[in-house]
């Protein structure tokens, strides 16, 4: 079960972030700045922003093997037609329909981890699981330069339609829905009522809350790394995408240390470690934002914190929202899902127009770092989830 979900998440992470490697070409070819450039990786988040309230019901209401395999397909049959669309539009409405095929995946694989494993090893499967999503990084960060460089972006959009062909295999002969196979339609609740209530619990919107700022902060970050690097530091493309896959290595290392330290170290305990992930960010952000440029350690240094902070937050984060969603743990991930891309969705192409507006990438820098620190406080307000889970999951 874990290897299948990591390869889900590795192959299907060749898109969220395959695209902000691609915004080096798309600046070029479009002629205009950062925040048309932004655009085209906004469009992809504001489909999952669409279709992440309706995947998480459907994880609960139809079951997760039948729900990421149709998500899948969607995306897949998008991207393949993103490089032949006469006109930006069309390309960004396609991206906005893999977006929507795209957000079943966190809520299903979450409600998986919910089925197959107890809370004292949680944490940690969903740090491994999550940990696909930065190899995934890395592999975009290797493969989007190279190749866009060689044949031009459009032929690196046929590649990840490949890598999304092979994850819809994977989904399919996968028992992604527990060990007991899918529970009974008639046990499922209905995916009206689970949003409604969802919409009305404290904890969820509080995560809602934390996840839009976590989620924006940590796709800025990622989507203008390149830029940086490129346009400020004026060090080549290569290199560039050299230091944008360091982010994601770090964020691998992330997503599985602070997941196995909230469960051995902190014994199941996620709000403090939760906390403590923001807290490294904003110091992070700010160390970059004063002394980046100062020196090529400093800058690695920087960007290993912010890789293991601000892109590595997903295996507590994400077991914290499957515990306080208990039985609707679909729902709860799809409707925090749906908040925390919309931060993306509109932090990117904002950031982008900060920058086109003359504001430079240390200014960038400190306003994610103050982001940050309003990010842990949020978590601070959230409640414990030192208990045990519902008797439903396996054990």
């Amino acid at each position: 079960m874990l290897a299948a979900t990591f390869a889900l998440h590795a192959l299907l992470a060749s898109a969220p972030y395959g695209l902000p490697a691609l915004l080096p070409f798309l600046r070029r070819d479009l002629g205009g700045g950062y925040f048309e450039a932004a655009l085209v990786s906004s469009a992809f988040l504001l489909g999952i922003v669409v279709g992440s309230p309706i995947a998480g019901g459907a994880v609960d209401a139809f079951g997760v093997r039948r729900s990421i395999v149709v998500g899948t397909a969607l995306a897949t049959a998008t991207l393949a037609f993103v490089p032949g669309a006469p006109f930006l539009w069309l390309a960004c409405s396609l991206l906005v329909a893999a977006g929507i095929g795209y957000s079943v995946l966190t809520p299903g694989t979450n409600a998986a981890m919910l089925a197959w494993f107890a809370q004292r090893r949680r944490a940690t499967a969903v740090g491994i699981k999550q940990t696909g999503v930065s190899v995934g990084g890395i592999v975009a960060a290797g493969f989007v330069p190279v190749v866009s460089l060689a044949w031009g972006w459009q032929a690196s959009f046929h590649v990840i339609a490949l890598f999304y062909a092979a994850a819809l295999g994977i989904a399919w002969i996968t028992r992604l829905d527990g060990p007991s196979g899918p529970v009974p339609r008639a046990a499922r609740p209905s995916l009206r009522d689970a949003v409604t209530a969802m919409l009305g619990d404290r904890p969820t919107m509080l995560l809602a809350a934390d996840g839009f700022l976590r989620v924006g902060i940590q796709y800025a970050f990622l989507t203008f790394l390149i830029a940086y690097a490129i346009d400020s530091l004026h060090l080549p493309v290569t290199w560039g995408a050299l230091i944008y896959a360091l982010a994601h290595l770090f964020g691998a290392v992330g997503r599985v240390g602070w997941g196995w330290t909230s469960d051995r170290i902190f014994h199941g305990r996620r709000r403090g470690p939760y906390a403590a992930i923001a807290g490294t960010a904003a110091a992070g952000f700010a160390l970059l934002a004063l002394a980046g440029p100062l020196h090529w350690v400093i800058l690695l240094a920087c960007v290993a914190i912010l890789g293991l902070s601000a892109a590595g937050f997903q295996g507590v984060g994400l077991s914290l929202l499957a515990e306080i969603g208990g039985k609707r743990a679909g729902a709860a991930s799809g409707l925090v899902n749906a908040l925390s891309f919309l931060g993306a969705a509109l932090m990117v192409p904002l950031c982008g127009q900060l920058l086109d507006a003359g504001a430079s990438f240390a200014t960038l820098f400190a306003i994610l770092s103050a982001l940050s620190l309003l990010t842990a406080t949020i978590t601070l307000a959230l409640p414990s989830t030192t208990h045990e889970p519902p008797a439903h999951v396996a054990r």
